[in-house]
């Protein structure tokens, strides 16, 4: 069963990636990460489904996944009240997600939804084999968010977090 969703969602993605590769040469005046669509910061509603985050987040941001340099994304930021309601509340303040737990199902787009904005920084973190992904607070660059994700079965799927000067 699981094999089969898998192949079902890599025959989805391959679909969107194709369907997106098509006529993007119009003058739309849009470019990847600068869309304005997001969540009010206040709820917990989803942003809409943009486009230029792929499940695994960065790729429309030129980001190299194998790179353990930091690397800029969106100029996007959270508010600091988003980052910390994350922390505290949607992540319940947990910082480590065994396999098998309904947090570890988690994707990076997961966290754009739920967040409103792409991450600021990337960077590949070797040691844990693990893409990072960092969200500071738009009020201040000493708040931030750190969430790494391992590939389970194709995907990359939250494994832990930390965070700095969020309470």
């Amino acid at each position: 069963m699981k094999k089969s969703i898998a192949i079902v969602l890599v025959l989805m993605l391959g679909v969107s990636l194709f369907a997106g590769c098509g006529g993007g040469g119009g003058n739309s005046g849009e470019t990847p990460g600068n869309d304005t669509s997001s969540s009010d910061p206040e709820t917990d509603a989803p942003v809409s489904d943009r486009g230029d985050s792929a499940d695994d987040g960065g790729a429309s941001f030129g980001i190299d996944f194998t790179s353990t340099e930091v690397q800029p994304m969106s100029e996007q930021r959270a508010t600091r009240e988003k980052l910390e309601k994350t922390v505290n509340e949607w992540l319940e303040g947990a910082t480590m997600f065994p396999e098998g737990t309904e947090m570890s199902k988690r994707t990076y787009k997961d966290f754009v939804d739920y967040i409103g904005c792409d991450a600021t920084e990337y960077k590949f973190d070797d040691s844990y084999n693990a893409r990072c992904y960092f969200w500071k607070a738009g009020d201040s660059n000493s708040g931030q968010l750190g969430v790494w994700f391992k590939e389970i079965g194709g995907i990359w799927r939250l494994s832990f977090s930390g965070s700095s000067n969020l309470i």
